[in-house]
C-alpha cells in the first residue's frame, strides 16, 4: 500500500479534497484511514499491542464524533482529547507524563502519517525492519552469547535484552555495506553513534551498552583487532537508586520468629532466610548453593559467588544446619538437580523467584 501525499485529492467526486495544512488526511473515510495506517504501522516494525492501543483511542473517537462516515480534521481530534481525556494538546511537551504522550503520538499519526513514517525511521536507528545480517556471523554471535552466560553470568533476561539489540545492530551495519565483522571500524562506530543519539535514552543507553560490550568481545577474541569499545559512551542512568533496605538485629530475630516452618514452601524459605541473616549472603547467592558445596563433616560452606567470582568458605553453625537439614528431609523434592533449592514442581530446576520470597519480609 502507497499513501499518497496530503495535497492528493480524495475521490473523483471531489468529496474530502485535502489541502496542505489544512488539518484533513487524504482518506474517504475514518474507519478506512484507521485500518490502513495499523496495517502499515505493523509492517514498519510497530509493536501490535501498540497499534491495538492506539485503535482503542481512534475508536472512542468514533463514538465522541457520533457519525458514522466522516473524514478526520485535526480540530476535531483536538477537541476531542480535551473533553474525552482533559488533555489540551497546546500545553503539550516533552515532558508531558507517559499517557498525554501516547495520545500526542495517536494525534500525530493521523494529522499526516507521511510525515510520521519518515519520523519513526529517522528515531528507530537502526529501523524496526532491520532483522537480518549475513548467516556467516552467527557463530561469532553464538559465542558472544555463551561468553555473556557462562563468563559474565548474565542472567537470561539480559541476554535476551543483549540479543534483540544486538540482532538491530548489526543489521544496520550490513544494511552499510559492512560484509565482515573484522572490518567495523572507528567511522562506522561515530556514524552510527550519531545517528543513535536522538533515541530516548533507555534504548540508546541500551544501544551503546550492548555495542561496546559486543566490540570489547570482538577485540579479546582477536576479531577485531582495535578496541573499538572505547569510542562508544556511557550514558548514566538518570533513574534513582533505591535506598537499601536492611533489619536492625532484633528486628530480624522477631521476623524468623513469626517464619512458620509448616509446610514444605515454608521449611525452605526459612532455611533461605536464615542462611541470609547468618551468612551475609545475597539471596541471589544462597539459590546457587549446590549441594556438594556442603562440607557436613567440617561444618561448613564452599561457594563461588557469581558476582564478584570470590571463592568464599563460611561456617555452617548447627542452627543453619539443622534448618538446611529439615528442608531437605521434609520439603525438598526427590531428584539430581545439584542445587540445593529446587522448585516445588515439576520441571524441578534451580528455583529463583526470589522476589516473592523478599516481599513477604
Amino acid at each position: 500500500m502507497i499513501l499518497r501525499p496530503i495535497t492528493s485529492i480524495i475521490n473523483s467526486t471531489g468529496k474530502g479534497v485535502s489541502r496542505k495544512g489544512c488539518g484533513i488526511l487524504s482518506y474517504p473515510d475514518f474507519k478506512t484511514q484507521i485500518k490502513e495506517i495499523r496495517e502499515e504501522a505493523i509492517k514498519l516494525g510497530y509493536a501490535i499491542s501498540t497499534m491495538d492501543n492506539y485503535e482503542g483511542i481512534w475508536k472512542k473517537f468514533i463514538e465522541w464524533k457520533q457519525e458514522e462516515h466522516f473524514v478526520y480534521q485535526e480540530e476535531d481530534y483536538n477537541q476531542f482529547l480535551l473533553e474525552y481525556y482533559q488533555f489540551d494538546v497546546s500545553t503539550y511537551t516533552f515532558k508531558s507524563k507517559s499517557r498525554h504522550q501516547e495520545l500526542m503520538r495517536s494525534k500525530r499519526i493521523l494529522d499526516d502519517f507521511d510525515t510520521y513514517k519518515v519520523w519513526i525511521q529517522r528515531r528507530c536507528l537502526p529501523n524496526n525492519f532491520y532483522c537480518e545480517y549475513p548467516k556467516e556471523w552467527n557463530p561469532v554471535v553464538e559465542k558472544y552469547f555463551t561468553y555473556c552466560k557462562e563468563e559474565k553470568y548474565n542472567a537470561a533476561s539480559s541476554i535476551k535484552i543483549k540479543h534483540d539489540y544486538l540482532t538491530r545492530i548489526l543489521s544496520y551495519f550490513s544494511q552499510n555495506n559492512i560484509s565482515e565483522l573484522e572490518k567495523i571500524n572507528k567511522a562506522d562506530i561515530v556514524t552510527f553513534i550519531n545517528l543513535a543519539v536522538t533515541k530516548g535514552n533507555v534504548s540508546k543507553r541500551r544501544n551503546f551498552y550492548v555495542l561496546k560490550d559486543f566490540l570489547q568481545y570482538l577485540f579479546i577474541e582477536g576479531i577485531s583487532l582495535e578496541d573499538l569499545s572505547i569510542y562508544v559512551p556511557k550514558i548514566k542512568s538518570t533513574k534513582r537508586k533505591k535506598l537499601p533496605v536492611y533489619f536492625k538485629q532484633e528486628e530480624m530475630e522477631e521476623k524468623l520468629k513469626e517464619i512458620p516452618r509448616e509446610r514444605k514452601i515454608e521449611k525452605r524459605d526459612y532455611a533461605i532466610i536464615l542462611i541470609a541473616a547468618r551468612l551475609g549472603l545475597r539471596v541471589s547467592d544462597i539459590l546457587n548453593i549446590k549441594l556438594k558445596e556442603i562440607d557436613w563433616e567440617h561444618h561448613q560452606l564452599h561457594i563461588i559467588q557469581p558476582k564478584t567470582k570470590h571463592f568464599n568458605i563460611l561456617p555452617l553453625s548447627k542452627e543453619v544446619g539443622w534448618a538446611i537439614i529439615d528442608y531437605i528431609k521434609n520439603a525438598r523434592p526427590t531428584c539430581k538437580n545439584e542445587y540445593l533449592f529446587v522448585k516445588m514442581r515439576y520441571p524441578l530446576r534451580k528455583w529463583n523467584n526470589f522476589r516473592t520470597l523478599i516481599n513477604t519480609l
